[in-house]
């Protein structure tokens, strides 16, 4: 069997060699770029079929390379992993919404690294929901209200909206912007998101019990595909099933 081509984007040369060394020792064929403009003519040439791609870089960025990506056809679009600096989940989730299966966030170790490759490779496709933009008053914790009750209506593409407006407005996000935007990425089947932000609504908060029980779910759903726990979205309303939000998990 061939295998899986990847092209690792990144202006550090140190990176891409950390990465490149990990990926190969698990038999991928890689291929790197050190810019955005590199790795779109990368793609066009021979497109891989998963891309690393670093937000941070000279001549075009990584959030460039995916709104120029959308252009292509989708036969022609690799998957993409996005590499991001701690914290910074605002672009992270930008990202997310232009079509990144998923991010991490550096320092990585390479088992890590290796492990998001293999779960990436072997994700169905999923089409992102469209952007849709809404003007919310009463800050941060309205946008906050709001989407809770957004959820409730199983609304997720608003929902995603306003998460998003939630990050431009605070620089430092809670365990509950987390939470929330767990429960939106299960909403789409995308487990490894859901927990991810999972933990960071835990590590914001030690003592954030919705995250905690919907984590417990999940992994619930992971290991037995069921699980007698109600999503938690943080307010007092909670223990409430979604009717579109996924049972199961594979």
């Amino acid at each position: 069997m061939k295998p899986a081509s990847i092209l690792i984007t990144d202006d550090e040369s140190a990176i891409r060699l950390m990465l490149r060394t990990a990926l190969e020792s698990d038999g991928y064929a890689v291929t790197e770029a050190a810019n955005g403009r590199q790795a779109l003519d990368a793609i066009r040439t021979q497109t891989p079929d998963l891309m690393v791609l670093d937000l941070n870089m000279p001549v075009l960025d990584g959030m460039a390379v995916l709104e120029q990506m959308k252009t292509l056809a989708a036969a022609n679009r690799p998957r993409v992993i996005i590499l991001t600096a701690y914290g910074s989940i605002p672009a992270a989730v930008k990202a997310t919404r232009l079509g990144a299966l998923d991010f991490i966030e550096k320092p990585i170790t390479p088992v890590e690294f290796r492990e998001a490759v293999r779960s990436v490779l072997d994700e169905p496709d999923l089409d992102s929901p469209p952007e849709v933009v809404v003007d919310v008053p009463g800050g941060y914790e309205g946008v906050l209200d709001r989407i809770r009750k957004l959820l409730r209506m199983a609304d997720y593409e608003t929902a995603m909206s306003l998460l998003m407006k939630a990050a431009d407005q605070n620089d430092q996000q809670s365990a509950a912007y987390f939470n929330l935007l767990g429960v939106l990425y299960e909403a789409q089947r995308k487990w490894r998101l859901a927990r991810k932000c999972y933990l960071k609504a835990i590590d914001a908060d030690e003592h954030y019990a919705p995250a905690k029980s919907n984590l417990r779910r999940l992994l619930e759903l992971r290991r037995y595909g069921r699980s007698s726990e109600a999503v938690v979205l943080g307010d007092e309303a909670d223990d409430i099933w979604f009717a579109k939000l996924p049972e199961t998990h594979n």
